[in-house]
């Protein structure tokens, strides 16, 4: 097949909405033709078993240019740009330069005391490779930069492949060979006929064929706040628009990137907001970095005071000018030019340079990065995983949101029940039929009313699938396919209805939440402006709208008060088994006169809010009866609002919606973690309160209101309510909105489920919005935070385990890196101020805090939830991120390690199995020509050493090269201790609210386990084998005694943690706002005029929605008044 016309004039012709150019094409007719398609039955079978191969060849895929992303090596980049990490490396670089330089025993070439091995007569050379440090320090650096690129570039890759899901998962009706089809979005093509209903997103740049009061929201590539109508003179709509209002087809012309949102996707930059949690984080971070920067400071400004104090007051000695190893005689006065004075040598001063490093280290080791990473980690873990469980979350923020959501606004149908519409019973014409179809004799009329109505009064996209071997599939709405099989049930064909009124359709209005009813009108004769109006909606809206009703012989007789009432207690009774119900009338009037037409309503400027998503006060509510205006649309008049009173009643019909069976134990599971569940239905009240009881929502003590009551109530009387108001029914998108606005401001945490179009202001103005999968519009999962994926509650119940676990995971990480932050600081500092140096070197406080950072982030971060979490209430909204239970373990494990490791350092030498008996004693005096040091050791077998009384027969005093190789054999045991404390303390810290059980199902995490092994593996290798380059002993490391001491310490920290959740802390309660339960601080911070927590909420409410309406809900009258 070949193409007359190429993907780029397309692209130009739409995105220049250039309609004489479709006219020069000859119209739509040529159009199709150009493209090989047919404006009825779409693309044909021919290319569908070609898979469309030639065609996306020429046109392209239906798949958006993703956004700029970082690579690895722009992402490692940005992790060594950290002003911390820069300076450490320039400091590493200066060190390497000296080290390579300056020889390591500079000072020492002059001493007069050569160190030499007792049996062997070997020169020990002070002489280290100082160099290595610097270039250890400078791998190290390297390796964490990678970690933390690798980590970034692999969450990055997971947000993707979620966002990809959401792609994928996205659906497209379209016609071809005729028939209606549902196809993922990427497989739409150039020259599809595209179906589309109210709140459908446009998948491609289209070109109008035919519709019904088709209006768009088109500000997501305009920015235009009011909506645009779609017809014959406006035929040009983009990807990226939404339905608003009405139904219709469009003509695809331009995919992926040939499109207008494609080609502003190539210049776009993907940059994901931080969440509450990350930047609350963040700021606790930015605290704990100052703490860390003053504590380094201190660090380096004690160890140079202890390194300037003695060379300051440092006497020089005489000596001979050439032999500075022989003293001038103690005796003599004055000095000739054969002596020299020989003082401190300055040279030193490039230890100066080591401190430097160990300070900015210490900031590297305090300042937690790993805090937000571990929040970014978990985040994707728990998306990834909660995807699995049927929850595809679009805003990070609502995995945390989740954690302590305390209200649940759930919809009934679809989400409480199955959504699998039955009519089972009815009312046609003054008979009761209790089974379908009716038993008894209908008259044709009266048969020809019931299944133009359902076939006609009905999106086009509902339609039955059938398949050999298999039940009937039902596609689209399922109340619509209810009446469709109701319809074929009576004997009728729906398709070739809809066939034969093709052309015969005057005007629709498409059911909503606000309408909560849907209009067809069709011509009965045109010659003489006759058209036949059908209704069907809420039995009650349209009992309300008839005037008279039809009886047993189809005749219209007059519907009085008295029949009237009659036909409410049939609905009741429907209702009050559980059945929706729903009314069918009809009415044959004139169509709209073109002298009488007006400006219409919606072209005048108005919010966005109130004119695409029904927020606001409408001319065509529910309960209005004022007579419709007349508007001219594309050159035709028509009714602006559908014309729907003094109706004619002839059906009243029940259907059935299963409730779910796994509800009643999901709805048990919420309320037993402290989440009040509410049902907020626009069915009957009857019919809500029956649902509401058989899932437990219903207790004996709870309320259940109608929506325009609990509208009209005033501000006072919903607060005293709102706590036993357990089912809101017959209510419209504005009463739910107005609903999560109170409870917001009571200081709850509010999810709210939706699902068309109305619903969008709920969900935004909701602490998390979440929008159903199966049935909601593209709209409102749009609006939405997650996205239930199979409409069921118990997969509500599923995102409040994971959001918890979430939270929990962040504070596992949170106790466990505070843990140590607090120690390895506090042994730093000791050991400087007490000038016994940094026991914990540079390299190896880089390798804790790889530890802390990026590899504790992945093993508590991605804990998986258990049933528990469901066992305790929710913290609150303003909640703290340091809970007692937290504060007392990070005191009690903090301690114990300083005790141990300050024990270690002070009194490890005095520990006759650890063999460092001469560790921290002070060196021999480099210019004496005997051995001064205090410590005795003993003398090897067949050594030489020099006379001396000082020690015991068989020792000798230690040489310098000795103590050097103790204190860094204690070293190496304080900082395995401190390692393997850290490892011992992260078991612990899998239970933060108190459990005991901290090995609870540790199996299940191989991420943890990995992590742990791994870190135990590196660690055993850095003491055994890495020498000098980790500064530790060198090969083969401890031996038995040793490392027996160190695991048997750090073990110790496993029966402590136990033993520490019987310590009492104080209660905590759960705070509703940010001035609860702070005690003296918080009551002075409101003295001093502090915003009080009520307007906390409200400032919230303010910058979510735009407005405050606590004046309009005092006034009592019950109207939204458009308060976006």
């Amino acid at each position: 097949m070949e193409f007359t016309v190429t993907a780029v004039q397309l692209q130009e012709m739409v995105l220049h909405k250039k309609v004489e150019e479709l006219t020069a094409m000859g119209g739509l007719e040529g159009l199709a033709a150009k493209l090989g398609t047919s404006l009825k039955a779409g693309l044909g079978q021919e290319e569908i078993n070609s898979k469309f191969v030639h065609r996306r060849r020429v046109f392209g895929i239906n798949v958006l240019p993703e956004a700029k992303h970082k690579n690895f090596f722009q992402l490692w980049f940005e992790a060594v740009k950290d002003l911390t990490l820069i300076i450490l490396i320039i400091a590493a670089i200066v060190s390497l330069i000296l080290g390579l330089a300056i020889p390591a025993d500079l000072g020492y070439q002059d001493a007069c005391l050569v160190n030499v091995t007792a049996s062997e007569g070997e020169v020990i050379s002070e002489q280290q490779s100082s160099w290595i440090e610097g270039a250890a320090i400078l791998g190290a650096v390297i390796l964490a930069s990678t970690v933390t690129a690798g980590n970034n570039y692999s969450k990055e890759r997971q947000f993707r492949a979620l966002s990809n899901q959401e792609e994928r998962d996205r659906t497209v009706k379209v016609i071809r060979e005729g028939q209606l089809e549902t196809i993922p979005y990427a497989e739409v093509n150039v020259g599809d006929v595209i179906a589309l209903d109210t709140g459908d997103e446009i998948p491609a740049d289209s070109v109008y064929i035919s519709g019904f009061g088709m209006k768009v929201d088109s500000s997501k590539m305009t920015g235009e706040t009011v909506d645009m109508k779609i017809n014959g003179s406006r035929p040009f709509i983009h990807l990226g628009y939404k339905l608003t209002d009405g139904s219709g087809y469009i003509l695809a012309c331009g995919v992926g990137p040939h499109t207008e949102w494609g080609k502003t996707m190539e210049s776009l930059q993907d940059e994901k907001p931080d969440t509450p949690l990350q930047e609350n984080l963040d700021d606790l971070a930015g605290t704990i970095g100052k703490f860390g920067m003053a504590v380094a400071s201190f660090v380096v400004l004690v160890l140079a005071v202890w390194w300037v104090i003695p060379a300051a007051l440092y006497d020089c000695q005489w000596v001979y000018a050439d032999d500075h190893c022989t003293h001038a005689p103690s005796d003599m006065t004055s000095f000739g030019e054969e002596f020299l004075c020989l003082g401190y040598d300055w040279a030193q001063a490039i230890c100066i340079v080591d401190y430097i490093i160990i300070g900015i280290t210490i900031v590297v080791v305090a300042v937690p990065e790993g805090l937000p990473l571990a929040v970014t980690i978990s985040l994707a873990y728990s998306m990834k995983q909660m995807y699995h469980d049927k929850n595809l979350v679009r805003h990070l923020k609502a995995c945390e949101t989740m954690s302590n959501c305390t209200n649940i606004c759930s919809d009934k149908t679809g989400t409480l029940t199955e959504n699998c519409m039955t009519i089972v019973r009815g009312w046609l014409c003054g008979r009761d039929f209790p089974e379908v179809p009716p038993k008894f004799d209908i008259p044709k009329h009266v048969l020809r009313l019931t299944t133009e109505n359902a076939a006609l009064n009905c999106a086009y996209s509902s339609n039955l699938l059938r398949k050999e071997g298999k039940p009937v599939e039902t596609v689209g709405n399922k109340t619509d396919c209810a009446f469709l099989i109701f319809a074929e049930a009576l004997g009728a064909n729906y398709q070739q209805i809809r066939d034969q009124n093709s052309d015969n359709i005057y005007q629709r209005f498409t059911f909503s939440s606000a309408r909560k009813r849907c209009n067809c009108l069709i011509w009965l004769d045109q010659s003489k402006g006759l058209i036949r109006h059908y209704v069907k909606g809420a039995a009650e809206i349209v009992l309300r709208r008839c005037s008279t009703v039809l009886d047993a012989e189809a005749n219209v007789v007059e519907l009085t008060n008295e029949l009237k009432s009659k036909i409410g207690e049939e609905i009741e009774g429907y209702a009050s088994k559980g059945l929706r119900t729903l009314c069918l009338a009809y009415r044959d009037q004139s169509a709209a006169d073109a002298s009488k037409a007006v400006q219409p309503i919606a072209e005048a400027k108005t919010d966005t809010s109130a004119a695409a998503e029904g927020d606001g006060e409408s001319t065509d509510d529910a309960y209005s009866t004022a007579e419709p205006n007349v508007i001219m649309d594309d050159n035709k008049a028509v009714y602006e609002t559908a014309p729907d009173m003094n109706l004619t009643l002839y059906a009243i019909v029940g259907i059935h919606d299963p409730l779910r069976p796994e509800v009643p134990a999901a709805v048990k599971a919420c309320q037993d973690a402290g989440i009040t569940v509410r049902m907020v239905t626009g069915d009957n009240i009857l019919t809500a309160e029956h649902i509401a009881r058989d899932c437990h929502i219903l207790s004996p003590g709870g309320v259940s209101l109608e929506g325009p009551k609990f509208a009209a109530m005033t501000k006072q009387e919903r607060n005293e309510i709102l706590p036993r108001l357990q089912v809101l029914a017959r209510s419209s998108p504005s009463d739910k909105k107005k609903l999560v606005k109170c409870l917001i401001k009571q200081g709850e945490v509010v999810a709210v489920t939706g699902d068309g179009t109305n619903d969008v202001q709920a969900l935004k103005s909701a602490d998390v919005g979440l929008a159903m999968g199966l049935r909601g519009t593209d709209i409102a999962k749009q609006a939405a935070d997650i996205v239930i994926l199979d409409d069921n509650f118990k997969s509500i119940v599923k995102s409040v385990m994971w959001g918890r676990s979430v939270y929990d995971n962040i504070r596992k990480f949170l106790q466990f890196q505070l843990t140590v932050n607090v120690v390895a600081l506090a042994v730093v500092a000791i050991g400087a101020v007490t000038q016994k140096g940094a026991c914990l070197k540079a390299i190896q406080l880089l390798w804790v805090n790889m530890i802390m950072d990026t590899m504790a982030a992945l093993a508590l971060g991605t804990e998986k939830p258990t049933e528990a979490l469901l066992k305790r209430k929710p913290f609150g909204r303003y909640d703290r991120l340091i809970s007692n239970f937290m504060l007392r373990n990070i005191i009690l494990h903090a301690s114990y390690q300083l005790m141990v490791l300050l024990i270690l350092l002070y009194a490890g030498r005095f520990f006759p199995w650890l063999g460092v008996s001469c560790a921290y004693t002070d060196y021999n005096d480099p210019l004496s020509t005997t051995l001064t040091s205090t410590c005795c050791l003993s003398n090897t077998e067949g050594g030489v050493y020099p006379a001396d009384d000082y020690c015991a027969a068989g020792q000798h005093r230690a040489f310098d090269f000795e103590i050097s190789e103790q204190t860094l054999l204690l070293q190496t045991v304080i900082f395995n201790t401190f390692v393997f404390c850290q490892v011992c303390n992260e078991v612990n810290s899998r239970k933060v609210n108190n459990e005991w059980n901290v090995w609870e199902k540790i199996w299940t995490n191989w991420m943890f386990l990995l992590i742990v092994g791994v870190t135990v593996v590196i660690q055993v290798i850095i003491v055994t084998f890495a020498g000098e380059w980790m500064s530790v002993a060198p090969f083969p490391g401890l031996n038995f005694s040793q490392w027996i001491t160190c695991l048997a310490i750090a073990v110790i920290t496993l029966p402590l943690g136990l033993i520490g959740t019987r310590i009492p802390v104080p209660a905590y309660e759960p705070r509703k706002f940010k001035d609860e339960g702070l005690g003296i601080i918080g009551r002075i911070k409101a003295k001093l005029g502090f915003k009080p927590a009520e307007t906390e909420v409200k400032v919230e409410l303010i910058k979510r929605n735009g407005s405050d309406d606590d004046e309009e809900e005092d006034d009592g009258k019950g109207k939204d008044r458009g308060d976006a």
